[in-house]
This record gives structure tokens, C-alpha cells and sequence, in this order.
């Protein structure tokens, strides 16, 4: 019997646009990163100095390893914070609390508004001398918690962590639910007559059907911690904010690229290698996680 090539016609096109966005300039990166270059005129071949430069230069290894563990500890308040709190949300969603509908719309609407808007309502709320929540401090009688927020170096981290969390905890919260409303509901009605209240169905019949989707979500909140760039740059600045709290591995791209932040001078051959190391931060973090989760959905796992 010959096989159809439909399926090739219907792929074809997503995936010679993945390719073209995504696969080459992956390998265009890992070119550039062997070599100095400002952009326009000769490249210059350094072989691997730019990787040595970011390990192994004290300066520049400080600031990268900075920023690694600020997206990493970012990444861990998302897996052990957030998406606990997203499986929280979806099943008071799933039934129907009073309000459910608003409650979804009220938890996804953050995540359709520009990040830049957000970046600027934010610092306007948080703003040391014109902000709304210092006046609001002051003016209930609580004018000993005012504080200059993103300008203290023990707040800024937490405050930005919290607004970029309520900007994108729609996303998993909407994936989880999906998953919640796709378990047979043959199932959920044999927990009911097995006398079954509404935590114990939770935990020991619907939660085994949600694991696709929390690996899901657990790797896409990863990643989104790794690449974090747009609201830290907005509110902390390019910089990396006081004392590098708001630091993250695109902002050091970024400056190391454009902004001439290590040698006084455009290098985006530089700026390429830490592209690449970040690239590779990701895929390791990306598999372990896979391979971790992916053990929990093998049959008998919970014997």
C-alpha cells in the first residue's frame, strides 16, 4: 500500500520555519562564539578564548556565575512555588468554585499584557519617591515598611520574582486544567460512589492523570526561568540592578554583546559564546528534567 505524503505537506512549512529561526542560528552562534568580531569588518579567530574568558577571567566569572544563580534560583521558586500553585488554581477552577470564571479570566489576563507595560506600571507602583505603595504605606499609618523596593539589594530579587510569577502563572495554570478536564469521567464518577471527597480524588485518582502535563509545565517553567530577559531589563536595568540582584544570563548577553560591558568594545563574538553556554545550560537542565519526570509515568511507578 503506498503511503501518503500528505503529512509531509502539512509539516513541511513549520518546520523549514523552525529551521531557518531556530536550527541555523543555533549554528551561526556556535561560529561566531570562536571568534572576535564587532559586527562589521574581519573576524578575527580566537578558537575557544571566549569560553575561557567566561570561566576563568575573575571578573567576567563572577558576574556569569551571578547571573546562573539568580535564573537558577528563580527556576526553583517557579518548579516549587509556582506550579504547585498553578495545580492549586486549575482544580479550584475545575470545580467550579463560586466565581470560577472570573477567577480564570483574572489569572490569565497578565499574561496577554505587554511585559513592558507591566515593567513600567511596576516601577511606577514601586517607585521610592512618587510610588503608590509607599503614599498607600504612609498614608494607613504603615510608613515604617516604606522602602526604596528595586533600590534595596534584599528586596529587588523577591519583588521582580513575584511580578514576573503573577505575569506568567496563567499559562501553566490554563495547560493544567486542560488535562484536568480530559480525565475519563467514568473514572472520577468511581471515586464518588467509592465515597471519595474532593482532596482525596485530588491526590490519589486525578493527580497520576496530570502528570503530562506538570512535566510540561516543570520544563516549560525552566526554560522561561533561563531566558527570563524583558522584565528584568526593564526594572532593574541592563545592569543588572543593585548589587546584580536582578541580574539574569541575557542581561550579561546582552551588555557582553552590545554594550561593550567587558572590552569597551561590540563583540559579538563574545556575546555568542555565552549564547552557546547558555544554550547548553539549557538542553542539560531540559534532559535531566525529561528523564527524571518522564520516570514517574512508567507503568507501576507508584507501587
Amino acid at each position: 500500500m503506498k503511503r501518503s505524503r500528505a503529512p509531509i505537506f502539512f509539516i513541511a512549512p513549520g518546520f523549514l520555519v523552525y529551521t531557518f529561526f531556530m536550527i541555523v542560528p543555533l549554528f551561526v552562534a556556535m561560529y561566531f562564539s570562536l571568534f572576535k568580531w564587532a559586527g562589521v569588518g574581519d573576524m578575527t579567530f580566537v578558537g575557544l578564548a571566549n569560553f575561557r574568558t567566561i570561566f576563568r577571567d575573575p571578573r567576567m566569572s563572577k558576574t556569569f556565575f551571578n547571573a546562573l544563580a539568580n535564573n537558577a534560583m528563580y527556576m526553583a521558586i517557579a518548579v516549587c512555588v509556582f506550579v504547585p500553585l498553578q495545580t492549586l488554581m486549575a482544580y479550584l477552577i475545575h470545580i467550579r468554585i463560586p466565581g470560577a470564571r472570573t477567577f480564570r479570566l483574572l489569572m490569565f489576563l497578565p499574561y496577554v499584557i505587554s511585559s513592558s507595560i507591566i515593567g513600567f506600571f511596576s516601577l511606577l507602583v514601586f517607585d521610592p519617591n512618587i510610588g503608590l505603595l509607599n503614599k498607600l504605606l504612609t498614608g494607613v499609618g504603615l510608613g515604617a515598611f516604606v522602602s526604596a523596593w528595586f533600590g534595596d539589594a534584599s528586596k529587588a530579587f523577591p519583588l521582580l520574582v513575584s511580578i514576573i510569577g503573577w505575569q506568567g502563572i496563567g499559562v501553566g495554570m490554563v495547560i493544567i486544567l486542560a488535562n484536568m478536564k480530559s480525565i475519563p469521567a467514568e473514572v472520577i464518577e468511581a471515586s464518588v460512589i467509592d465515597g471519595a471527597g474532593g482532596w482525596v480524588r485530588f491526590w490519589r485518582v486525578e493527580l497520576s492523570f496530570l502528570r503530562p502535563s506538570l512535566i510540561n509545565v516543570i520544563v516549560l517553567s525552566s526554560i522561561f526561568a533561563l531566558t527570563q530577559f524583558d522584565l528584568p531589563f526593564i526594572v532593574g536595568g541592563a545592569t543588572g540592578g543593585i548589587d546584580g540582584r536582578t541580574d539574569f544570563l541575557n542581561l550579561v548577553f546582552y551588555r557582553h554583546t552590545f554594550g561593550g560591558a567587558y572590552l569597551g568594545e561590540t563583540n559579538i563574538g563574545f556575546g555568542a559564546s555565552i549564547s552557546v553556554v547558555l544554550f547548553v545550560v539549557i538542553l542539560v537542565i531540559s534532559l535531566v528534567q525529561n528523564l527524571g519526570l518522564k520516570r514517574l509515568l512508567r507503568p507501576g511507578a507508584d507501587a
